[in-house]
């Protein structure tokens, strides 16, 4: 956890103090997290035919500053915080995946991922 609040920070940082970066919205950042997404798969091509997987491990961090910024932006709109982000997926993987975290749940366990994903959205 120590190494996520520091990338945090810098993320936070950043934000604050860079002329390009302060004045970014959700908006303006679209070509670059459709940029960044198109380097992973590249990324992965590369670990495919390489078997180097530094490029991978680079371009999934420039991901993932893409969603820290994101989720920077939205905290000071008032929307939500990294930790919103990190709790909305734990718990959809939680629901996706009952026959790991839910394994009694005969029910749920015996559904598709598909109709997991339905059955979440009705929920909603």
């Amino acid at each position: 956890m120590q190494a996520f609040d520091e990338f945090m920070d810098v993320v936070k940082k950043v934000r604050e103090n860079c002329p390009w970066d302060s004045v970014q919205t959700h908006e303006s950042l679209k070509p670059y997290i459709v940029n960044e997404t198109n380097e992973v798969l590249e990324g992965i091509d590369i670990l495919s035919r390489d078997k180097d997987w530094e490029n991978l491990c680079e371009e999934l961090g420039d991901v993932l500053f893409q969603v820290a910024l994101h989720s920077v932006i939205a905290q000071e709109e008032g929307l939500f915080t990294i930790e919103d982000v990190i709790s909305g997926i734990s718990s959809k993987m939680k629901f996706r995946h009952p026959k790991i975290f839910s394994p009694d749940d005969k029910e749920a366990a015996a559904l598709s991922w598909e109709e997991l994903k339905a059955k979440e959205k009705t929920e909603k």
